[in-house]
């Protein structure tokens, strides 16, 4: 490991001869927020951009142009001589008119409105609604993306989405494949959300640009920039559990194009709960650090950009037993305890040819251990992962149509060893490698249509080869009526031990008939949104629908028998129908609404039967309501889950102690957060699961650990009480004092 981090800072220090496009970002200088849809354009040109929802543009410099100007409604425009400056930064001051100040205030989250795939944006403004410590506590004001206990020892998190587990989504890093094979239980809690600069969120299937494997959609994740504005950014937090957790950040610019930034995150659970008397912890006691180096270059002409990020973790969590401290497998108490070393680096680079035509190279390696038991079970595994990705892209405008044409070669490969001593010992081993040409034509009228057709062909070691056609298509009646749809096909290997080793903590015997497997699916779906300007506000109103079908799948039937996992893929019929509106309105000045609602129907066959899938609430609701006062001194979040009833595989073999109902019902969840802001920092407040809802004896003989009735992998609400936590955030601007 340490060679390949240092060959990789020899790539990344041999590659410094080479930028990019003029970049910067606007501000308001009241309030460092981000000022969205602000005009940059090069003096004496109408060569310019907008800025985005976080303040941001990038801009192709003019020949002789060096001055850079930007305006916006509310503000005094500004210019800045761009051969003068290293940081391209406006602050701009809200035009003041009989002592009353004109300000604006960014939402949280939007719907991408050109994006011909349904995205939806996640910005640092949502992240700060609530305590947001990893990338799984992301997700409280989202409809789209469910967020669950796998079971109830190990705190494992997983994700839903279309009504489907979210091994179907594609989980990627600043567009680089991540949080696969021994990352899936656990991978939510690696990720930490101050580090984050953004998440894009997108439903179905992906374009075959970024692969093969996205079934429902892609959760794509940016961490900060070096070349951010920020310097210096920092959070400390603690919560009523004995949770404490502290990040920083630092934003180094060496000289004007070299870049470099420092993350850390340190988290440790201080206080052992356990609210229903069980003798076993509610949720694992979780020590973790994670580290963060990353480089960024370009070249005076910009012709060159490049990028290169590692990222280390390593992860200690404790479950089982109250009483339980150790870390080895005792006969007497039971334990859980998995510790994890993980190592990730990614490159990018890109080469800018014109304004129209560009050549991008990203790779990535991972490399990721993990010693665990449950009880008297062990599982260990070692996985190496890399991803290779050469895109070719081109564009050519005329007068009414734009034509852009996106094609390249990828590789994807993954190397797993694993070691199960489940009553019967499982050493499965796993070399996969696909090795792919793809091909990406769109076809662009103003913001009219938008088609983009997508072929990819893959050659697998284990798998041959397949294809995977995708087809996505964008098209705006209306300037408020945005229409989107899109059919196409998705493939995974499916890892049946490293993706589902949370169960162990339960007597269950394994019978895996296939430990890996390609699952084959397709996914189709349409999505209409509209605006509506009521009383002088945006009303934004979203329905969607989506259908997932399935030609092979990775099946965990756990209906069978309350004695057994049975295990296999399997061609058998399996299917998701899911369902979602969803409106958004300001009804006034700095209050923002959002009410939606969704249903999902996904079944699957099991033991001959197509089923309701087990443990998946039949429909999920959300309000949330986000109010901050004029200049943004103070903000107060709210919001309410509403989780709908869902079926429990059966264990009515049990004895009567040790039976539970076949279903579950209807629940809510409530959150709350109060920040107040301050020039250069903010301090917040919140609860969550203020009605203090908690699923009752989530685990099976308790009593008996031992014994073959004990069980906790039968979860479907939530297994923590009420929670208080208070925060601090700081973020110095590099023209703060």
């Amino acid at each position: 490991m340490i060679r390949i981090i240092i060959l990789s800072y020899i790539l990344m220090l041999s590659a410094i001869a080479m930028a990019g496009n003029i970049t910067g970002r606007v501000v308001s200088a009241e309030n460092n927020e981000p000022i969205a849809g602000a005009y940059v354009l090069w003096v004496g040109t109408m060569r310019g951009a907008v800025t985005d929802i976080d303040g941001r543009f990038e801009t192709e410099q003019p020949n002789g142009a060096h001055l850079l100007s930007t305006s916006c409604v509310g503000f005094q425009p500004d210019t800045i001589d761009v051969n003068a400056s290293t940081d391209i930064l406006f602050r701009l001051r809200p035009i003041v008119m009989d002592e009353v100040t004109v300000s604006g205030r960014r939402s949280g989250s939007s719907v991408n409105r050109l994006n011909p795939i349904t995205t939806i944006d996640i910005n640092s403004a949502e992240l700060c609604k609530a305590a947001c410590c990893n990338l799984g506590e992301s997700f409280e004001t989202n409809a789209s993306v469910d967020v669950n206990y796998a079971d109830a020892a190990t705190g494992a998190r997983t994700i839903q989405m279309l009504g489907l587990s979210g091994r179907y989504v594609q989980m990627l890093v600043e567009n680089v494949p991540n949080l696969r094979g021994l990352a899936a239980p656990y991978g939510l809690s690696y990720v930490p959300g101050p580090w984050m600069d953004g998440i894009q969120v997108s439903k179905g299937v992906g374009t075959v640009v970024n692969g093969y494997e996205a079934f429902t959609g892609q959760i794509n994740i940016e961490y900060k920039k070096p070349t951010t504005t920020e310097w210096l950014s920092a959070n400390v937090f603690a919560a009523s559990n004995g949770r404490v957790e502290g990040n920083a950040n630092v934003a180094m610019r060496l000289n004007e194009r070299l870049s470099t930034s420092i993350m850390v995150n340190a988290s440790n659970d201080l206080m052992t709960m356990d609210e229903n008397d069980d003798k076993f912890r509610d949720e694992p006691q979780t020590r973790q650090l994670n580290l963060l180096n990353r480089w960024h270059y370009r070249t005076a002409d910009g012709g060159y950009n490049f990028f290169f990020t590692v990222k280390t973790l390593n992860e200690e969590r404790r479950g089982g037993h109250v009483d339980f401290s150790g870390r080895t497998p005792s006969a007497d108490l039971f334990g859980v305890n998995v510790r994890t070393q993980r190592v990730e680096s990614w490159m990018k680079n890109a080469f800018i040819f014109t304004e129209n035509t560009n050549l991008g190279i990203a790779t990535g390696y991972i490399y990721h251990k993990q010693k665990s038991f449950f009880g008297l079970r062990t599982y260990d595994g070692t996985q190496h992962s890399y991803n290779a990705n050469v895109i070719f892209n081109t564009e050519i405008e005329t007068d009414e149509w734009s034509h852009a044409v996106h094609a390249g070669i990828s590789s994807q490969g993954d190397f797993l060893d694993e070691e199960a001593n489940v009553g019967t010992i499982y050493t499965p081993h796993l070399d996969d490698v696909s090795v792919g040409a793809f091909a990406q034509y769109t076809i662009k009228k103003s913001d009219l249509l938008t088609i983009i057709a997508g072929l990819r062909a893959d050659h697998n070691n284990n798998y041959k080869l397949f294809v995977t056609p995708r087809l996505h298509l964008r098209y705006a009646p209306t300037e408020h009526t945005t229409i989107r749809a899109a059919i196409g096909k998705g493939y995974r290997t499916a890892a049946i031990l490293a993706e589902n080793n949370f169960l162990f903590s339960s007597a269950r015997q394994w019978h895996v008939a296939d430990f890996y497997g390609q699952e084959k699916a397709w996914n189709m779906g349409v999505n209409v949104t509209q605006y509506i300007y009521l009383w002088d506000n945006e009303l934004t109103l979203n329905a969607e629908y989506y259908y997932t079908t399935f030609g092979k799948q990775m099946v965990i039937d756990l209906d069978a028998s309350a004695r057994t996992v049975e295990a296999s893929i399997s061609g058998a019929r399996s299917y998701a129908n899911n369902v979602q509106v969803e409106a958004k309105y300001s009804p006034v000045r700095n209050l923002e609404l959002t009410a939606a609602w969704r249903w999902n129907s996904a079944k699957q066959t099991l033991g001959g039967e197509l089923r309701q899938r087990p443990l998946v609430s039949r429909y999920k609701g959300l309000l949330t309501a986000s109010y901050a006062t004029p200049l943004k001194t103070w903000q107060f979040d709210a919001n309410v889950q509403f989780s709908g009833g869902g079926r429990v595989p059966t264990i009515a073999e049990n004895p009567v102690e040790y039976q539970r109902d076949n279903t579950f019902a209807p629940y809510q969840m409530y959150n709350a957060q109060i920040t107040k802001w301050f020039r250069v920092w903010s301090v917040y407040v919140g609860c969550e699961n203020i009605g203090n809802f908690m699923q009752k004896n989530p685990i099976i003989a308790a009593n008996d650990p031992f014994g073959q009735y004990f069980d906790g992998s039968l979860v479907w609400g939530p297994l923590m009480s009420r929670k208080f936590y208070i925060g601090m955030r700081i973020a110095l601007d590099r023209n703060d004092d």
